[in-house]
């Protein structure tokens, strides 16, 4: 028999999760790449020249680091230092530190150059951009509003996707 307090707590809405932003430093751009391809806001340090990336991260941002001085410093951010050397460790490692679950995945679902939300689009409004193989074999076509690049699932989507998998599944370090 299920008590009042259980059916109660059971009917009150769960809370949503705040998306998780990360912004991280030139030397993690590997790392960067993987976050956005699993969907997460991602700033990198390379993409704002002239000092002006500091600036750009607010308070809702992890940053990411594998400067001991930066991460000393925290200059009030919420700072994460990676040690690791690989990039897939690299992930694991972020994916420990941050308490990322496969949940939180939304992959491929934002410009792994630009950081940008990338949006579906009809396939005729991208004949031009694409390889014949792929115009005749693909239907989904979706693109970056920033920079133009387009996207398609083919036989990467499905090893990247088991990557990512794999991410979540390795054991702790010994």
């Amino acid at each position: 028999m299920v008590s009042s307090a259980t059916r109660m707590a059971n009917s009150l809405p769960v809370a949503k999760r705040m998306p998780t932003t990360f912004a991280a430093e030139k030397t993690l751009g590997r790392l960067v790449k993987w976050l956005r391809l699993m969907g997460f806001d991602t700033l990198s340090e390379s993409q704002y020249p002239n000092g002006s990336f500091m600036q750009r991260i607010g308070p809702d941002r992890i940053f990411l680091t594998r400067t001991q001085r930066l991460a000393g410093e925290r200059r009030g951010l919420k700072t994460i230092f990676i040690q690791a050397n690989d990039p897939a460790d690299q992930v694991v490692e972020l994916i420990r530190e941050a308490g990322l679950r496969p949940d939180d995945i939304q992959s491929f679902s934002r410009c792994i150059i630009c950081n940008e939300r990338i949006i579906a689009v009809a396939k005729h409004a991208v004949r031009r951009s694409v390889p014949d193989y792929v115009w005749n074999n693909q239907v989904n076509f979706s693109t970056c509003p920033k920079c133009g690049r387009v996207f398609w699932r083919g036989t990467h989507t499905e090893r990247a996707l088991k990557t990512i998998m794999e991410f979540f599944n390795e054991p702790p370090p010994a």
